[in-house]
């Protein structure tokens, strides 16, 4: 076995080699995306004493391929911004407030504790490293479009296939084991969960529009393909049956419509759009709040009233410990004695055993006002900086489609923190991360740029005035 894992070790390495020459990180953070979603540990993985599977394996690939771009000078070290000393600095607050949990504080069948903290953070942080220090190039971004156009094309069918009940045609084939995750019975795609999948398939509807629509409107082959793709995605996103992914949807559009549109086009369009929404809100209202999916209508009304039990239990633990919290991943641990509490009509302990539904309430319980103000802080310098790349009349082309791009992934991820803990996967933050880490490397991107940046040459290869020459 050893030997076994030894030879795909050194053929792994090869092929790395090969990698990191011919692809960049755009592209490879990308398809890291897809190796984690379609390819986790239910697909396939190898067992030496830790979990070997794609994901990880190509995430040691674009760390070389990280280092490599720094030796032939096509990224380089940036410095930092407020939103990059916030963002670490939360990060090292999350850390320490997981290191110092005593060992074994954990809920049987869930992910452990730095398993969570590796996956959901520690991962989506260093994608948006190596992204934020990569040269803009706007070739680059080209390539992580293309694998996500690619890859929503695939989820959307996917969901289809489900929702129509045609496994043998479903690709990985253990999305049809009811056993496996969660949410079987509405379209979950190979991450076994509706929620990633939607916010998948939100991110890719958004790539489309904003890069290869605003970008080339004026190439026919462009709207063949938004024609083809926009009602597929859209019926991907539909079949998900989660009404916090139909509401990032509408929000992504509102999004787009604002910055997309302008004058008097824009104000019809939003108008309608909002009239439009209200209208179907008070028609269909009732229907939203309990309608039958993986379960009965009763259980998905019990769903949306165990958001109540939810924030009622994480008050009472914040009121306890307000400043530092409990730990991370701490919820499930000391949420017993709150559940206990007969002080209110509300039913606690539908939530026992459950995971956090909110994780802004989770940040809370979690790492206290310290945490969540350094969250917060970070998540409103990313903001700004992302407003001023849009409002910058001197941005690019491209670094204003990447800044319209983060806009509307930062609105569909504050709209899954209201409803859902987004960090049990190393999805949800790579989704945001992808964006953030693009426009943070392009803000300083002007119309005085080029928009073609040359291929550097390693200076060992050839004399040093002409490697410094590009």
């Amino acid at each position: 076995m050893e030997i076994a894992v030894l030879l795909v070790g050194l053929a792994a390495a090869v092929w790395a080699l090969l990698l990191i020459q011919v692809h960049d990180v755009v592209t490879g953070t990308a398809i890291f995306l897809v190796a984690t979603s379609v390819l986790p540990p239910e697909y396939a993985s190898i067992e030496v004493g830790v979990s070997i599977t794609a994901d990880r394996v190509w995430i040691a690939v674009l760390g070389m391929q990280f280092l490599y771009d720094l030796w032939i000078g096509r990224s380089s070290w940036r410095r930092w911004s407020g939103a990059d000393l916030f963002l670490m600095l939360f990060l090292l607050w999350l850390v320490l407030r997981t290191v110092v949990t005593p060992i074994g504080q954990e809920i049987k069948g869930q992910p452990s504790t730095m398993m969570h903290l590796i996956n959901g953070y520690l991962v989506p942080a260093f994608l948006y490293c190596v992204l934020r220090n990569t040269h803009p190039n706007p070739k680059l971004v080209w390539g992580g479009v293309a694998v996500l156009l690619i890859f929503g094309g695939y989820l959307s069918m996917t969901a289809i296939l489900e929702i129509t009940k045609q496994w043998n045609l479903v690709f990985p084939s253990f999305i049809g084991d009811p056993k496996l995750g969660i949410h079987f019975g509405r379209a979950r795609g190979p991450m076994l969960n509706s929620v990633r999948l939607g916010m998948c398939l939100c991110v890719c509807l958004t790539a489309l529009w904003v890069f290869l629509v605003w970008q080339k409107p004026k190439n026919i082959s462009t709207w063949i393909i938004a024609g083809i793709l926009t009602p597929l995605f859209t019926l991907g996103i539909a079949l998900t049956y989660t009404r916090s992914i139909w509401m990032a949807a509408l929000a992504i559009l509102v999004v787009l419509l604002l910055t997309m549109l302008s004058g008097k086009t824009r104000l019809t369009a939003v108008g309608g759009l909002v009239f439009s929404a209200v209208l179907a809100a008070l028609i269909a209202g009732p229907n939203l709040v309990a309608f039958k999916r993986e379960y009965s209508a009763a259980e998905t009304l019990e769903s949306t009233r165990m958001r109540g039990a939810f924030a009622y239990v994480s008050w009472r633990m914040f009121e306890d410990r307000p400043l530092i919290g409990y730990g991370f991943n701490q919820f499930q641990v000391y949420n017993r004695p709150y559940l206990d509490d007969r002080t209110t009509d509300i039913r606690l302990e539908s939530i026992r055993g459950y995971v956090h539904h909110n994780s802004y309430l989770s940040l809370l319980v979690d790492l206290g006002l310290v945490g969540g103000i350094l969250y917060g802080l970070a998540s409103a310098a990313m903001l700004r900086s992302v407003w001023n790349v849009m409002r910058d009349r001197g941005s690019t082309a491209m670094a204003k489609s990447i800044a319209v791009f983060s806009l509307c992934l930062i609105v569909s991820h504050a709209i899954q923190m209201a409803f859902h803990e987004v960090s049990f996967s190393s999805i949800e933050y790579t989704l945001l991360m992808f964006a953030l880490g693009l426009s943070q490397a392009f803000q300083k991107q002007t119309s005085n740029d080029t928009d073609t940046v040359k291929e550097p040459v390693a200076p060992r290869r050839v004399e040093t005035r002409n490697a410094w020459s590009t």
